[in-house]
């Protein structure tokens, strides 16, 4: 069931972004770049000493370009921010593009070397801000744009080292100095994916007010904390529990700051960076449940929020002990037609 906010209503919460195509789609184009950049930086300077005749301190001259690019790029960030629509991702992928071809085909051109680096770095530095400007703006709260930043920065390290042994394994083999072309291709196809999975996107963007998502409840489930702690060990027993902990809560309550349970899993699944802010905001609904009912709400939201990055387990216990406690003594609300 989905409708929207009346048009005041037009800040999203971190839940209504992580329930939408919107945050997810910009999320995964940005994966894509990093992927094309890392092995870009990676194979770059050898690509261009065995493609060209270019002595290093050339070599030097044009990645000093690509960072002087890095630090524009910030404009074009403001000016997307400013603009407010998405439409400007498809300007810096063609930078990206434009930028990689004039390394791949042209770098024995001094000049069009450093032009091609500048674009690459224009590209970089405006999409790694823009992406959570947009993200951080539709909350409209610093705590969103850092925790986004800090997503943008996590997923990019994880990136580069699941796409090392690849980067790699293209130079053991030769295939990236066979001919430039291929070169291109492997540094063009992740952009153009990316790219591409920009267009189911909403052309307003997170400019209008979110979709009210409203959830069916399940029948709550008596679970053993002790239990909960130990099986959250087990590959995928997090997201398992995400799901149902984030459907049974739906009986007490359908806040706009909880995921729906598609959106705790697929969260769980793809940036599990982000479970410590799940796990604060179930955290943060169980304690207003309780005390709209007159009783002590038994754990603070900081202590969830610090074994949720030391021991996640020890997190979901501990939740787990107040949906028990809040399904044997509170009433629930009427579930949803």
């Amino acid at each position: 069931m989905e409708t929207t906010h009346q048009a005041s209503a037009t800040k999203w919460t971190w839940a209504d972004l992580q329930s939408s195509y919107r945050f997810w789609g910009l999320i995964f184009y940005f994966v894509f770049f990093a992927s094309s950049q890392y092995i870009l930086n990676i194979n770059s300077a050898l690509y261009l000493k065995q493609y060209t005749d270019l002595s290093y301190s050339l070599i030097g001259i044009a990645f000093s370009a690509q960072q002087a690019g890095f630090v524009l790029g910030f404009i074009l960030a403001w000016m997307a921010s400013r603009m407010k629509t998405y439409y400007l991702l498809y300007l810096f992928s063609a930078l990206y593009l434009l930028g990689i071809s004039l390394l791949c085909f042209s770098a024995e051109n001094t000049v069009c070397l450093i032009v091609g680096e500048v674009m690459i770095g224009l590209a970089l530095g405006a999409i790694l801000l823009t992406i959570p400007a947009f993200i951080g703006g539709a909350v409209g709260t610093t705590e969103v744009f850092v925790l986004a930043f800090g997503l943008m920065v996590t997923l990019k390290w994880l990136n580069n080292i699941s796409t090392a042994p690849l980067s790699g394994w293209l130079w053991d083999r030769d295939m990236l100095l066979d001919n430039p072309s291929y070169f291109f291709a492997v540094l063009a196809t992740p952009m153009i994916i990316g790219t591409l999975l920009l267009l189911p996107i909403k052309p307003r963007l997170f400019n209008i007010a979110p979709p009210v998502r409203l959830v069916a409840p399940i029948t709550p489930k008596y679970r053993e904390p002790a239990i909960t702690f130990l099986l959250y060990f087990v590959p995928f027993y997090n997201i398992y529990w995400l799901v149902k902990v984030h459907a049974e809560i739906r009986n007490y309550t359908q806040s706009a700051t909880l995921l729906t349970p598609r959106g705790a899993g697929w969260s769980a699944f793809a940036a599990s960076i982000v479970t410590p802010a799940i796990f604060s905001t179930l955290n943060d609904n169980l304690r207003a449940i309780i005390e709209s009912h007159g009783q002590t709400a038994r754990y603070k939201t900081w202590l969830i929020i610090l074994f949720a990055f030391l021991l996640p387990p020890v997190s979901a216990a501990l939740i787990q002990s107040q949906m028990n406690e809040i399904n044997g003594n509170l009433k629930r609300v009427e579930p949803l037609s």
